[in-house]
């Protein structure tokens, strides 16, 4: 006789784990409505809706590239005090600011100046 406990029948050792189909979905649903998740989804959305804004900007923004003075290189704080500054030729500001002009109005390049012989990369 040995000192190993008797086995019951259903108690085989070899047997492959039950997978519990109905405990997986508790913890899916568990992780799906943890509060990192619902953060995750929060930031979705807000990317998706500011996506939506600088889009609409960009298709329905006036092109500025023809006008003097308004290309790439120009800062945002120049064009804020230029607008606000109640001249005649430029419109107030009637939207918020972004990073760039560029991301709503069409600006062109600056103006080159003329390429000298001594300038030029051989």
């Amino acid at each position: 006789m040995s000192d190993a406990p008797e086995m019951l029948p259903d108690e085989q050792p070899d047997a492959a784990p039950v997978f519990d189909k109905e405990a997986a979905r508790a913890r899916y649903r568990a992780m799906m409505r943890s509060w990192p998740m619902r953060l995750m989804f929060a930031m979705t959305g807000l990317v998706i809706v500011a996506t939506w804004v600088f889009a609409f900007g960009a298709a329905y923004g006036p092109d500025v590239k023809e006008l003097p003075g308004h290309d790439v290189t120009v800062a945002v704080a120049d064009c804020k005090t230029c607008h606000n500054a109640g001249l005649p030729t430029a419109p107030s500001f009637n939207h918020s600011f972004a990073p760039t002009c560029g991301f709503c109005h069409v600006q062109g390049m600056p103006p080159t100046t003329a390429l000298t012989s001594t300038s030029r990369l051989r």
